[in-house]
């Protein structure tokens, strides 16, 4: 009988991985990121440095698969459920979890988000999250065949750009409001344009911000 091999995850490798990941987020928020070689990363993580580029190419590459990692963990969570236009509208279906994410990590954002970080770690997570929008958002809002007011990818990349926004001023300012206040006002604000450019009706709020 033809014996069956199953694929276990290596856990010596993954182990090698997470100790390189936590030792360039300290350090990125001891000494900026452009100030980091990857002499630094493997001395704060006891690894060898050959045995660092078994892994990675290099210090950009370190750092966008950790983020990637941590994106994908997030958006698992808005693939659980059943979204509809109506749904992405409703301030019922807030989700705060990205604003949660980003306030137990702020030091970290607010040095990559910062002249101390890398425009291309910028870049990278904008064109990360206008893909997840256009995939996640704007191919239910306007679904292949009907129209809208402007194109896709125009409303896709502002809503992006309006989270790093939102996101780099709300750290500047020590976050002065909770996460799940931050995903309520993001909502509120987007989702007016949103609907404007979908042509949908906009559902009554009240919803204020205490000063």
């Amino acid at each position: 009988m033809e014996e069956v091999q199953t694929h276990r995850p290596d856990r010596r490798r993954e182990r090698t991985r997470q100790l390189l990941r936590d030792a360039l987020t300290a350090l990125i928020i001891e000494k900026g990121y452009d100030a980091i070689s990857i002499q630094d990363i493997t001395d704060r993580a006891n690894v060898a440095r050959p045995t660092f580029y078994l892994h990675f190419r290099d210090k950009d590459e370190l750092l966008f698969s950790s983020v990637r990692d941590i994106y994908e963990d997030l958006a698992q969570r808005h693939y659980q459920m059943e979204w509809t236009p109506e749904a992405i509208l409703s301030a019922e279906t807030v989700d705060d979890s990205d604003f949660q994410h980003i306030a137990e990590n702020a030091e970290f954002y607010k040095v990559m988000l910062s002249k101390r970080g890398s425009i291309t770690f910028l870049l990278q997570v904008l064109d990360y999250l206008t893909e997840v929008t256009m995939k996640d958002i704007i191919s239910l809002m306007v679904p292949e065949g009907s129209q809208s007011r402007l194109p896709p990818g125009f409303i896709a990349s502002f809503l992006a750009g309006a989270e790093i926004g939102v996101v780099r001023w709300w750290l500047a300012n020590d976050m002065p409001h909770s996460p799940q206040e931050m995903a309520l006002i993001m909502h509120h604000l987007c989702t007016r344009g949103l609907a404007w450019a979908v042509d949908m009706p906009v559902p009554p709020s009240d919803f204020r911000v205490e000063s």
